[in-house]
């Protein structure tokens, strides 16, 4: 009977989804837009270049061997002009970092005291300090050869796991989308629908039916869940076929990783409607939680940039811990066993959202 009841109230809640339009398409559409517009622009590896104006005045050859170095970076995108025209880009923003090879190079370097000059808008430091580790790494090397000497010390690097190949910003993006579909669903989906039924009556309504509590709330999470498995099946779809992203990890490993990070912000979906009263006042409480989880825990950029000061909140928001577990295992191969600390968070943010959420709930 009560299996009965329980697929009945599931098929409701997906009829009710349906036939909320703009729900639909808000719930697909942004996610998938977003793969699609990131995918396009960052679907390769060099995909992000720093466009840098190279001025070589001694048109020696040792000038163009520098040059022809520095064209091995792929993330520099070189532009060879005369001083004039890259100066004049440089001040009309056009440009925003320049290398000058003055007239003299090949000799002064013969003589040991040769130099670069590098011109940079002060507005673009980060961009600029990027261009001078590339510069340095460059030189040093080159300084190596010309005094023929072997580094005393070299670095060995030994990856942790076997390479996958060079990771896109799409193949780290993707994953975060997933993570961020997931805490808009729950959040908005489940926080203020049910607040919105409260305030039409009609959870009223079903408080005096045979219609148990854990019925109604498990409808409401099996159809949420249902919803997310299918937006991230679409957009792993997408990032397979149109930009060629592949899964490296196991495919089971990603999914139960997916399941206990769902079951956490369905929780906190219904802590919020647990404790709003109004739709304004669920809408208020998802935003303040969302935007800074968007933000904060990974999803658009690697948070290990961050001020210190921030770090402890990126270690509290749940967010954080889903999207370094699916990551993990999406682009490193890791398995779920591998991202059990983060699974455990999750579980505890579980526990407390339901526990907080069935002392708080109400029907009116």
């Amino acid at each position: 009977m009560k299996l009965r009841m329980f697929f009945g109230q599931l098929i409701i809640e997906m009829k009710l989804f349906l036939r909320d339009r703009q729900a639909v398409f808000w719930t697909f559409f942004f996610p998938v837009f977003l793969v699609l517009l990131f995918g396009y622009i960052f679907s390769k590896p060099d995909s992000i270049k720093f466009g840098v104006g190279v001025v070589d005045e001694d048109q020696s050859e040792e000038s163009q061997e520098l040059v022809s170095a520095l064209e091995d970076f792929p993330v520099l995108k070189l532009e060879k002009n005369s001083r004039e025209t890259i100066l004049k880009k440089l001040n009309d923003n056009d440009q925003n970092i320049a290398i000058i090879i003055n007239k003299g190079y090949a000799e002064s370097l013969n003589d040991g005291g040769a130099q670069i000059e590098l011109l940079y808008d002060q507005a673009q430091q980060q961009t600029s300090r990027i261009v001078v580790m590339i510069l340095q790494q460059l030189v040093d090397k080159m300084n190596l050869s010309y005094l023929n000497v072997k580094p005393p010390i070299e670095i060995v690097q030994k990856p942790m796991k076997p390479e996958v190949g060079d990771l896109r910003y799409i193949d780290f993006l993707l994953p975060g989308v997933i993570g961020m579909s997931v805490v808009s669903t729950c959040l908005f989906s489940i926080g203020m629908v049910v607040v919105a039924y409260r305030e039409k009556g009609k959870l009223r309504r079903l408080s005096v039916t045979p219609l148990p509590k854990p019925i109604f709330i498990a409808g409401q999470m099996v159809n949420r869940y249902f919803i997310v498995l299918l937006q991230a099946f679409l957009l792993i779809a997408i990032g397979m076929l149109l930009f060629k992203v592949r899964m490296v990890g196991n495919f089971v490993d990603f999914l139960s990783a997916l399941t206990v990070g769902m079951l956490a912000f369905i929780a906190i979906g219904f802590f919020i409607a647990s404790v709003a009263n109004t739709t304004e006042t669920a809408s208020g409480i998802a935003n303040t939680l969302f935007l800074p989880m968007i933000f904060l825990s990974g999803v658009y950029f690697s948070v290990e940039g961050l001020p210190k000061f921030l770090k402890p909140l990126v270690e509290f928001l749940p967010l954080t811990h889903l999207v370094r577990a699916i990551r993990a295992i999406f682009n490193h191969g890791l398995s779920f066993f591998d991202v059990l600390p983060q699974m455990g968070i999750l579980s505890v943010w579980t526990i407390v959202g339901f526990a907080v959420s069935v002392k708080l709930f109400k029907w009116e």
